[in-house]
């Protein structure tokens, strides 16, 4: 299902939980995720329609605050962030690894290749806050994720990917880790 998201990260926890406050009080928003991403910082990821979602994303780029927003993702991929995955879930033979400059390319990037490609969004990885690295991780056949790395290539620049690797017959070890 489509779905419209903002990402908000705030400098201060407990600011940040008076605006989503204030936020969801004046806006028929869901509170997708609430996650610290580091020491003082704290990322929100709000759901609603598109207006909405674009009328907070003003008001906080009015007030100087961290903000973008994602209109018509699959929320399956907003669902893989930071989300571990057990190695019995990996069903296809090869991996692909995206570590991207910032979060928000890989939710992108994640969502283009989920919708356009025959592969499994395993997580979404960040833990430096939405403007820091991130990486997903899909699986599936070499030829789809070949395709995928392609998809990739051709909407994004090295301003946004800083890495895209495809391990093939990953061992059973390295999966345990994933």
């Amino acid at each position: 299902m489509l779905s419209s998201f903002l990402l908000v990260e705030f400098p201060s926890i407990a600011i940040g939980y008076k605006e989503i406050n204030d936020i969801i009080l004046n806006y028929p928003v869901y509170l997708f995720l609430s996650r610290n991403v580091c020491p003082g910082r704290i990322v929100f990821i709000l759901n609603g329609n598109d207006n909405d979602i674009l009328d907070i994303h003003n008001y906080f780029k009015t007030n100087k605050i961290l903000s973008i927003d994602i209109l018509n993702v699959e929320e399956e991929v907003i669902a893989k962030i930071n989300k571990n995955t057990k190695a019995s879930d990996i069903s296809k033979s090869s991996l692909m690894m995206c570590e991207f400059k910032n979060s928000i390319s890989a939710i992108k990037a994640s969502d283009l290749v989920f919708k356009a490609a025959n592969v499994s969004l395993l997580k979404i990885s960040f833990r430096v806050g939405l403007f820091g690295k991130s990486i997903a991780i899909f699986s599936g056949l070499l030829s789809d994720l070949e395709s995928s790395k392609t998809i990739i290539l051709d909407n994004f620049t090295n301003k946004d990917v800083v890495a895209l690797e495809i391990i093939e017959n990953p061992v059973g070890e390295l999966l345990e880790w994933i």
